[in-house]
């Protein structure tokens, strides 16, 4: 698909908008706080989980601190800061950076 150059360009200008649009906190951030709050006390019950619900809460904006106890993937971030970085390598990419927003 990205050989053929029509296909490459709107590729690229679907991800310069999702870039631009839909990693934008402001936009991204109250939907992942709805669905955090909807399964918020499904995850508080589950007698499985391998993170505490205070880690769950921080996930979504706070720092979260590494794993020390071997379960789970490991150190991460919070969702915010994996979205403002995400946005902001894309968006500094040449070929999205100069890429047709896709017609709407």
């Amino acid at each position: 698909m990205l050989a053929v150059p029509e296909l490459r360009a709107r590729y690229l200008g679907y991800v310069r908008d999702i870039a631009e649009h839909w990693l934008d906190w402001n936009k991204l951030g109250p939907v992942a706080t709805r669905y955090q709050t909807l399964i918020a006390d499904a995850v508080k019950a589950d007698t499985k989980k391998l993170d505490s619900f205070e880690e769950f809460q921080k996930a979504l904006e706070g720092s979260i601190a590494t794993n020390t106890e071997g379960r789970g993937p490991g150190p991460t971030g919070s969702i915010k800061s994996f979205a403002d970085q995400r946005r902001a390598y894309l968006l500094g990419l040449e070929t999205v950076k100069n890429a047709k927003a896709p017609v709407k």
